[in-house]
């Protein structure tokens, strides 16, 4: 039989998922894969968890959860061949959007028995891995801000009062953007490594984490009604925010952000805020294993 880890934040989301996933590990026991119960209990542990597993013998690693906790565990498998399942569970489940996973779980978990391999690259943020983005600003402080209660109990709905709240503060502090060399001033910034941010908007049209290269979204006006423009052309799904003329996206392999102002900006990578600027951002050259539905070219070839 083959052994794997669930990994699971008891927290994310709206529910309570105890129940559902010991009935998931019975489930599992019938396809022949063992799951050690493994909940988390705090910023980091999903880490923890894994760096131990990873000293025995590991056939897969399950994660139900939102973003950070599948970042968190993502950072400890990069550079490994043991697999990587997610099952979204969390607010917003960005990465699940982004391969295409199904927000049911009997359907997400047949990933862990016959989903197909796909390898990924991450981010590094500061030394920290990341496999979606790293926003400079506004989104950062939003997710820095946010009351765990709201989210809790009323999902995206109880994250708007945030953000409005943010959104209505914001200063637009003076960010210097460095790309490759390149300078490029800003007031708002996103390190994309994949389209998807915030759920089903697209942030960066040509994203991907099957790349070599980072997607920046560079925002310099200093307009609450341009902000509010952009995050209204994300939502739409089709480049509206990229065709206005306040923002733009450059790529590159290095990318470093520093605050003009006399105070550090905060930073948040994969939905967490944890860092502050100055950052410095590159594609890791380790890779990640993961399993996720077959690309509907794979589908119509077959």
């Amino acid at each position: 039989m083959k052994r794997g880890v669930l990994i699971y934040n008891p927290a994310a989301g709206q529910t309570n998922r105890r129940e559902a996933m010991l009935a998931l590990i019975e489930k599992m026991r019938g396809e022949g894969v063992e799951l050690v119960n493994a909940p988390t209990h705090g910023p980091g542990h999903a880490t923890r968890i894994v760096e131990e597993f990873l000293k025995e013998d590991l056939s897969v690693v399950a994660v139900c959860g939102g973003d950070g906790t599948v970042s968190e565990a993502a950072a400890a498998l990069l550079g490994t061949n043991v697999p990587l399942v997610i099952l979204p569970g969390g607010t917003s489940n960005v990465l699940a959007v982004e391969l295409g996973i199904s927000f049911d779980l009997d359907r997400a978990c047949r990933l862990i028995v016959e989903g197909e391999a796909r390898t990924v690259r991450a981010g590094v943020a500061n030394g920290r891995p990341f496999l979606l983005m790293a926003g400079v600003g506004l989104d950062a402080r939003i997710m820095g801000k946010m009351s765990f209660f709201l989210k809790r109990w009323f999902g995206r709905a109880g994250i708007f009062v945030t953000a409005l709240t943010e959104y209505l503060r914001y200063e637009f502090p003076r960010l210097d953007v460095e790309i490759d060399g390149e300078h490029h001033p800003a007031t708002f910034a996103v390190i994309a490594n994949s389209r998807h941010y915030a759920g089903d908007w697209i942030v960066a049209p040509e994203a991907s984490p099957e790349s070599e290269t980072l997607e920046v979204l560079i925002f310099n006006s200093r307009k609450r009604l341009d902000l509010f423009r952009l995050f209204r052309g994300m939502q739409g799904k089709r480049g509206g925010h990229l065709s206005s003329g306040f923002a733009k996206i450059v790529r590159g392999r290095e990318v470093t952000i520093r605050s003009l102002e006399s105070y550090a900006v905060e930073v948040q990578v994969d939905g967490d805020c944890i860092l502050e600027t100055p950052l410095s951002c590159r594609v890791s050259q380790r890779t990640l294993q993961l399993r996720a539905p077959m690309a509907p070219s794979r589908q119509n070839a077959g």
